[in-house]
């Protein structure tokens, strides 16, 4: 496979960005180009994921908002490469006590998660984390799992 690269995206990739997201109904909404992370292959886009800073009840958290690899490319790998690249550039939180990084998702695809370490969550938790959830009239039968990821200096 030809070399893939990661990089931050910029905003001349805003076009590359939505094409991405709306093969999978996935939206952009709130988020600026620059959220972004990118994976391209011979100067094209064909991947992207962005993490969120969001709040409960106080608590602050990272979330991923978006993650996304072109159809034909899925499976080798580029999803799993920009999750580690933001796993590993995330800035650790000077809380003393508090875990270096701790990152929630909310996925129909728990195994890929898994593979990176993340763990499910209790449906429960999910009420803990996401309002809409706490709406939802098909929360009993929802299709999403929650899963952390966490790590510790």
């Amino acid at each position: 496979m030809t070399e893939i690269l990661i990089r931050k995206a910029e905003k001349e990739d805003l076009p590359a960005i939505q094409r991405l997201l709306s093969t999978y109904f996935l939206d952009i909404e709130e988020l600026e180009p620059e959220d972004f992370v990118l994976a391209e292959r011979e100067g094209k886009v064909v991947g992207c994921a962005a993490l969120i800073r969001n709040t409960a009840d106080e608590k602050n958290y990272l979330e991923l908002h978006s993650i996304a690899v072109h159809p034909n490319l899925r499976g080798k790998g580029i999803g799993a490469r920009l999750m580690e690249y933001l796993i590993n550039t995330v800035e650790e939180p000077e809380t003393p006590g508090t875990p270096a990084l701790e990152l929630y998702v909310r996925t129909t695809a728990p195994g890929f998660f898994e593979k990176l370490g993340f763990i499910r969550m209790q449906d429960s938790e999910k009420l803990l984390f996401w309002e809409d959830c706490r709406k939802c009239e098909h929360f009993e039968k929802c299709a999403q799992h929650s899963m952390r990821y966490f790590r510790v200096s």
